[in-house]
């Protein structure tokens, strides 16, 4: 996928540099060979945002780095960020389109601010992949080999730094476009996704090099693409390998999912709770007979469960009639002066008492609380008719006679170290329950499942999922999404997982991967770094 503008070259692939860009910088920004360049980098985030779902053109995501860092070469530091950051506004702007409805419709915003929020979440997730060109440009002076891994190195530390900062937004991770391609995506039980989305760049950044060589002439434009070839060769034959052994025997599990489908407009009206409660009564009754465990999505129980009263004891009477396990999303207030509000997952027993409980760690901004409230106070929160929540601080781990397992809150399960730790602390499988009627009709249920489906790699275990409007689903350990629902449709998905709580390289030690990556990214685009010094006196 040759893109057409380069610089021109000197020496090999073990030793190249450009040659400076010469005139002034507001020169080059406005001239031809830079609106060029601006067009390569719409390109790429057009290309980013069909690779992801809902599109699903997940083999876009091989080459569509390629012409941002083709347009790169040749340019300064500070033109290099701007199309980086033109790349990115355009790929968010394309992928993460329904925060304007969600801020809309449940955030109480008019159109125009919930446009201009979700330009300014845009330019924020954009300025990673300015920092991410403003690197590459450094590296244009490096040799091949640390031209390629440089690049790739430094794509993954920053998205593992977007995992945390500002309490963390790891959407839409380059790795999550492959999560279809099962043998690409078994290097994630080593690397987490990081390793994913490490091969992606990789791979960009050889066709990249490939495309500017055979612009100048040179003999061996396909060098970089075999040897990133090899590596995807390499990634794939572990994959199929991993795939084959992953193959599960064992006790089994009998898992239903209940989907109510509940509108995010009716869930927290008291005059909906008893309708709400019989949908979630009739469903669980056709869920498969002799389910070991039954699970609603979040707070699928618009109460106070934990306080009693007919409709509770209603939804504890259904465990006692199936004889089954039932897990449900319902709000928790503990204390009397200040309350706290938290987002639960209930444990009843087939008994039908409530035997475990987990509160939610990482909470939603502007969904369960509005990060600085005297600066964002015209935002409101978007659960409405309860308080903000308070975050939880116990990993738990639930105990039933045929398996533990981990309970993640809704966006919970797009934080890879967060996750892990449930595995790591025992637990079985993972269980994902969620609300995404907060997205309506657009990507991001997709996108959400997405994500899911890797920590099911990450970690070697089964991942069950139950989300209100869907998409709820069962995923194995290898990320085979083996039973799927659809989005806005009442339904049960009946199946069996297999406990498997050994868990993975990535289990054990979490993202040493992207902490290598962090630090080959200091080593080779530091100013400090030894080429670049060298390269520097030569000029």
């Amino acid at each position: 996928m040759c893109v057409g503008y380069g610089p021109m070259w000197h020496a090999g692939i073990g030793e190249m540099r450009m040659t400076p860009p010469t005139g002034k910088v507001a020169v080059h920004l406005l001239s031809g060979p830079m609106l060029r360049r601006r067009g390569l980098a719409v390109l790429s985030g057009v290309l980013l945002a069909l690779s992801f779902p809902r599109f699903h053109l997940a083999p876009l995501a091989f080459g569509a780095l390629v012409p941002l860092l083709v347009g790169l070469h040749g340019v300064s530091t500070l033109q290099g960020t701007s199309l980086g950051i033109i790349a990115g506004m355009v790929f968010y702007l394309m992928s993460i389109p329904w925060v304007v409805h969600t801020m809309v419709t449940y955030g109480g915003l008019p159109l125009p601010l919930g446009v201009l929020l979700l330009i300014a979440l845009s330019l924020y997730l954009a300025l990673y992949v300015g920092v991410f060109a403003y690197g590459v440009t450094r590296l244009s002076t490096r040799g091949g080999l640390a031209y390629l891994l440089g690049t790739a190195a430094l794509w993954v530390i920053l998205e593992y730094l977007r995992t945390f900062l500002l309490t963390g937004f790891p959407w839409n991770l380059l790795g999550y476009t492959q999560y279809r391609s099962l043998s690409v995506i078994q290097i994630a039980s080593i690397t987490g996704v990081y390793g994913v989305s490490f091969l992606l760049v990789l791979t960009n950044a050889a066709v990249a090099l490939a495309c500017l060589q055979f612009r100048r002439g040179g003999g061996r434009v396909l060098l970089p693409v075999l040897g990133a070839g090899l590596l995807l060769i390499g990634a794939v034959l572990f994959g199929m390998r991993q795939r084959v052994s992953a193959e599960t025997r064992g006790r089994e599990i009998r898992v239903s999912v209940i989907q109510g489908n509940i509108g995010q407009g009716a869930k927290w009206d008291p005059r909906f709770r008893d309708r709400t409660i019989e949908i979630y009564r009739r469903l669980t009754r056709k869920a498969e007979r002799g389910s070991d465990l039954i699970v609603w999505p979040e707070s699928a129980v618009p109460f106070f469960l934990r306080e009693g009263g007919p409709l509770s004891q209603q939804v504890v009477d259904l465990a006692k009639n199936a004889q089954s396990y039932l897990l449900v999303g319902s709000p928790d207030r503990v204390g009397e002066i200040p309350t706290r509000l938290y987002n639960s997952a209930f444990l009843i027993s087939p008994g039908g008492k409530i035997v475990q409980k987990y509160d939610k760690i990482h909470l939603v901004p502007f969904g369960e609380y509005v990060p600085l409230q005297s600066v964002l106070f015209f935002v409101e929160k978007m659960a409405t008719g309860i308080g903000d929540f308070s975050s939880g601080e116990d990993f738990t781990v639930f105990d039933t006679p045929q398996g533990r397992f981990g309970v993640l809150i809704c966006f919970e399960v797009i934080f890879p170290d967060q996750v892990r730790r449930y595995v790591r602390e025992g637990a079985d499988f993972l269980v994902n329950i969620t609300n995404d009627a907060w997205f309506g009709d657009s990507g991001a249920p997709y996108q959400h499942l997405s994500m899911a489906a890797l920590r099911a790699v990450e970690n070697g275990v089964y991942l069950v999922r139950a989300a209100n409007t869907g998409i709820s689903a069962l995923v194995t350990p290898t990320g085979q999404i083996r039973k799927q629902s659809d989005l806005f449709v009442e339904t049960v998905l009946s199946g069996t997982v297999v406990p498997r709580s050994s868990g993975t390289f990535y289990t054990r030690y979490g993202d040493v991967f992207a902490w290598g990556c962090g630090l080959m990214s200091v080593i080779v685009v530091a100013p400090w770094g030894g080429r670049g010094r060298k390269e520097r006196r030569k000029r």
